[in-house]
């Protein structure tokens, strides 16, 4: 079973996606305000990892400006993480 909160600790272990240094999980789909964070939604698998400056820079100036910047698409970098993950929870089962 995928379970999101091993997920969001695979994520948070993983480089930044920009500088390679230490990184926290940003959500691609936001979780939205008033919403239980502790409750495993499908907004997580989005997640991606920053350093909190990228991660910063990315909330002050938005997805589109942040992916042409850096030369980047966040959507594919989530899903290749995600299935690296998926593949390797396959194989350790």
């Amino acid at each position: 079973m995928i379970s999101v909160e091993e997920y969001k600790d695979y994520v948070n272990t993983l480089p930044c996606l920009i500088c390679g240094g230490a990184a926290e999980g940003h959500h691609l789909v936001a979780v939205g305000m008033g919403r239980k964070r502790e409750t495993p939604k499908w907004e997580d698998y989005t997640a991606i990892p920053l350093s909190r400056r990228y991660h910063a820079e990315l909330h002050q100036i938005g997805r589109k400006k942040f992916e042409k910047k850096y030369y980047i698409n966040l959507y594919k970098e989530a899903l290749i993480i995600l299935s690296r993950w998926i593949f390797n929870e396959q194989h350790n089962t």
